[in-house]
């Protein structure tokens, strides 16, 4: 019996709230007692797990103290090859993985590993009928929380997920009876209906009457304005947007390259249409964040302050008059390009000076993109190809909307001008 721990860590470094933590899946082979992290900087963590010489079995956990609650995920077996597993999972897969999905996949896995502990449950195990109930009472948690439908479905997926790289058996995807709970279980607590809820669309018509009612005379109006037509054009989310970078726009092929998106899972990028009229509102902004405010000249090309490469959209100064500079090399530059709190103020004053009086948000443009494009007859495909979507689910979602205005009962209260 070894007397201590032999720890094989899957980690991954992420960031909450500006302190820099270690999130990681760890399978450790001890024949001895649990033991706990207690670094007080990380937020959430998965903690050591252990090998003993009863029954596998794989098991969620959490430790609490006065200042933070510490969540892990262990995985306990006398076989070998659970350690095979996540390594091999950590190595050729976890890893590659987008940022923001690793961040997802660990934090689903802590939120159920606080559960069980808080519940009483021993984890998943090799044993259908265990997995399945401990699955069932999670869901039923999930419904009495304030959690949003597609939040759930992301849970329980990680999940499943999970099961399958343990290689243990899987009721979320083996069990008819768990299946239609969830379903059902969902929908009686009206999550699925609320879900539905979506960002006010910013509809062609909005945007032809923004473009009318702000005649930019300001290199920050010159910024927003672009922002507002690029977003509907490119049906760009805004985590998208704020990494936009000056050669990723062709004017000569009226398109924009979107390097890394959440719907690009291959990291191989995205060709986004963009129409004349918006390049030449970028183009504009560009020119004018390249004279100096004070000499009335061009800015040389070792200008930080200028807009020859690198990212688009940048902060201003005090008077709004320049750019702050920016040199992605210099970390305390970072502070200086927009975050998705400084673009929703941006769509709110937009908003407010073109007389909008709908609570359009970032996401308006993208939903307001699609919405004109169905609207306007487009097919599936062409919806995909607009917003870069794999999936033809949520495109549909707004075909179907369109064709409700084309449908008998609009066509007859226009032929009655209702």
């Amino acid at each position: 019996m070894s007397s201590k721990p032999k720890n094989l860590h899957l980690s991954g470094r992420r960031m909450t709230k500006g302190v820099t933590n270690n999130s990681s899946m760890k399978v450790t082979e001890n024949t001895d007692k649990a033991s706990y992290p207690s670094n007080s900087t990380v937020v959430a963590n998965t903690a050591d797990s252990y090998v003993t010489k009863s029954e596998p079995k794989v098991q969620f956990s959490s430790s609490a103290s006065e200042t933070q609650e510490t969540s892990s995920l262990q995985v306990t077996s006398n076989d070998k090859s659970f350690e095979n597993y996540y390594q091999q999972y950590y190595q050729d897969i976890f890893t590659k993985l987008p940022y923001n999905t690793q961040r997802a996949y660990i934090s689903d896995y802590n939120e159920f590993a606080i559960f069980c502990r808080q519940h009483g449950f021993d984890g998943f195990k090799n044993d259908f009928e265990h997995n399945e109930i401990c699955i069932k009472n999670y869901v039923e948690e999930l419904c009495r929380s304030p959690l949003a439908y597609r939040t759930i479905k992301r849970r329980l997926s990680a999940l499943s997920k999970f099961l399958g790289v343990a290689k243990l058996p899987n009721p979320i995807i083996r069990s008819a009876y768990l299946r239609d709970f969830i379903r059902l279980s969902l929908i009686e607590n009206r999550k699925y209906r609320l879900s539905h809820k979506q960002a006010v669309p910013l509809t062609i018509d909005m945007v032809e009457q923004i473009n009318n009612a702000i005649i930019p005379d300001s290199l920050l109006e010159l910024r927003d304005l672009a922002i507002i037509n690029l977003m509907f054009d490119a049906l760009l989310r805004a985590d998208e947007l704020v990494r936009v970078c000056v050669e990723d726009i062709s004017a000569r092929n009226n398109t924009l390259l979107v390097v890394s998106s959440k719907s690009d899972q291959t990291g191989q990028g995205q060709y986004r249409y963009v129409s004349s009229s918006t390049i030449s509102m970028v183009q504009e902004y560009i020119n004018e964040a390249n004279i100096d405010p004070k000499t009335k000249t061009q800015r040389l090309p070792s200008d930080l302050r200028g807009l020859h490469k690198g990212i688009l959209f940048r902060r201003l100064t005090n008077h709004k008059t320049a750019l702050l500079p920016f040199d992605e090399n210099i970390p305390s530059h970072k502070a200086n390009v927009l975050n998705y709190s400084s673009v929703y103020r941006i769509w709110q004053r937009i908003a407010y000076r073109a007389g909008i009086s709908e609570n359009i948000t970032p996401h308006s443009g993208r939903v307001g993109g699609a919405v004109s494009l169905a609207e306007d007859g487009a097919s599936l495909p062409e919806l995909q190809l607009a917003g870069g979507w794999q999936s033809p689910e949520m495109p549909g979602h707004y075909t179907k909307q369109a064709n409700v205005k084309r449908g008998g009962m609009a066509k007859l209260s226009a032929k009655r001008k209702r």
